[in-house]
């Protein structure tokens, strides 16, 4: 660390929550496991369950890549899985960002020299998928009193990982939030990001903010209207910004496939599936959010696999994509870079504009 340190005392759990984690998780698999004598899987949720002695050969391997699960979780053995499904190797498969990121890694391509900033609920400092490439850290309001949160570990490794991330060469600043909607501390954090840069040399500013959280501005919420001020001054400051909402100023929606690198594949969200299944359409090039693996907040060594994904994974994805465009031509501004991604999309089988990031390198070079 250079100028800031995580807190590596996670472990702060009193015993009464050790306590309440281990009755939620008896209840849990005893739900699951239930579920799975029916043959009926709706919770698809196996989070650091122990189901080994279980047989799921009548769940599908296609509905048990839509679940999500860790290296915690115990699986029963290879003959009480069903054909086609092995959670070792989708879970260490699912670290590729896919679409040709690893590929642009290979050439050098990786985000080394651009400083980019996340903020979210508190990290798990000391994974080592990210540990590395933390130089700040600090936290706001009462996130000193919290738990290491499963949000800011993905979305960190999501963005910066050594093994998962877009841009694994980055340096990375991190604001640690409180739990919940309060965009009052979330303003005060990017505001101490434009005030930072103002005095800091080229090569410690950050050049890319990352938040995962939308908004609606007609419907009011604490600290809300600060948090739109700060979102203008940053990129007023040249700051590139990217969230869940339209701040990005571009429209994206999240996606995903099993198969990494075939574009082809690629479909909605599973989430805005749901959605579109009642008459609602989404807009916009699709960013990968779904079957992704990603650092989990249990442990340093620890990783959770997610199938059913939602924006919050697309936008590190999307910032990740900056982060390498800015380290071929740093002079690029946020519109300049919307551009590329919507000109550079590709339009696949399914109708779908899907995120091209080979291509968006090769244009910045050209």
């Amino acid at each position: 660390m250079k100028e800031g340190e995580p807190r590596l005392e996670e472990d702060t759990q009193t015993q009464e929550a050790v306590s309440s984690e281990a009755k939620e998780k008896a209840m849990a698999e005893e739900i699951v496991k239930a579920e799975i004598k029916k043959g009926n899987l709706e919770s698809k949720n196996f989070i650091g369950l122990d189901i080994s002695d279980q047989d799921i050969r009548k769940i599908s391997a296609e509905v048990l890549v839509t679940a999500d699960f860790d290296t915690e979780t115990k699986w029963p053995d290879a003959e009480k899985l069903p054909d086609g499904f092995n959670p070792e190797k989708l879970l260490e498969e699912s670290r590729n960002p896919g679409l040709g990121v690893k590929e642009l890694h290979n050439q050098g391509v990786d985000g080394s020299g651009i400083r980019v900033a996340i903020i979210d609920q508190r990290l798990l400092g000391k994974h080592r998928e990210y540990k590395d490439a933390v130089v700040d850290y600090s936290e706001y309001g009462e996130a000193k009193n919290e738990g290491a949160s499963m949000h800011g570990s993905a979305v960190a490794s999501l963005l910066i990982g050594k093994t998962c991330g877009v841009a694994p060469g980055a340096e990375l600043v991190y604001k640690a939030m409180p739990s919940g909607r309060n965009f009052e501390y979330k303003a005060k954090a990017l505001m101490d990001i434009v005030e930072s840069n103002k005095t800091a040399e080229p090569s410690k500013k950050v050049r890319i903010v990352s938040c995962s959280i939308g908004y609606m501005e007609e419907k009011p919420e604490h600290g809300l209207d600060q948090w739109i001020q700060a979102i203008k001054n940053a990129r007023e400051a040249g700051i590139i910004f990217v969230d869940a909402g339209d701040s990005a100023g571009m429209d994206f929606v999240g996606g995903g496939s099993l198969d990494k690198e075939n574009v082809e594949e690629y479909d909605f969200a599973m989430f805005m599936k749901k959605k579109h299944e009642t008459g609602w359409l989404p807009e916009g090039v699709v960013i990968p959010s779904d079957y992704r693996t990603m650092a989990s907040c249990k442990g340093e060594n620890e990783y959770m696999y997610n199938g059913e994904g939602g924006m919050s994974w697309s936008v590190p994805y999307l910032a990740g994509i900056f982060v390498l465009a800015l380290q071929i031509n740093p002079e690029l501004t946020q519109n300049e870079l919307n551009k590329l991604v919507t000109d550079t999309a590709v339009v696949n089988k399914n109708g779908l504009k899907i995120i091209n990031p080979k291509e968006i390198i090769e244009a910045i070079k050209k």
